[in-house]
């Protein structure tokens, strides 16, 4: 990943999303010529049952190899998981969403976005 130089913007973001995580586990791919610090991720569950998640980034920079960031974390029926600590992710990375079995979830994320787009 190059090193931002030069004039970019900074600025707060939000990211909503809702469904099953099963099949389709990315939530965020962050463009080339940006940067994301994830500020948190409120994870809730809509169905009544308990769940368990993984959260994982696949880092663009190590051959697409997928970090864990959370394992097998349980959520129980209707309650909501917040993950707070920051992160960063670069251009390329993924974030992924993976849960346990069919489920329904609701998911919010707040991040900074540095964009280095802007010449």
């Amino acid at each position: 990943m190059a090193i931002p130089s030069g004039s970019g913007t900074e600025v707060l973001k939000r990211l909503t999303a809702s469904g099953d995580f099963d099949s389709t586990p990315t939530i965020l791919t962050v463009p080339a010529l940006h940067i994301y610090t994830i500020l948190s991720i409120f994870i809730t569950e809509t169905i009544s049952s308990d769940e368990t998640i993984w959260l994982k980034m696949t880092d663009n920079d190590n051959s697409n190899r997928d970090i864990f960031i959370l394992r097998s974390q349980a959520i129980n029926a209707n309650e909501t998981f917040i993950h707070n600590d920051k992160f960063v992710l670069g251009a390329g990375d993924t974030l992924k969403l993976q849960s346990g079995s069919v489920c329904d979830m609701d998911v919010l994320i707040s991040y900074i976005d540095q964009d280095w787009t802007t010449p």
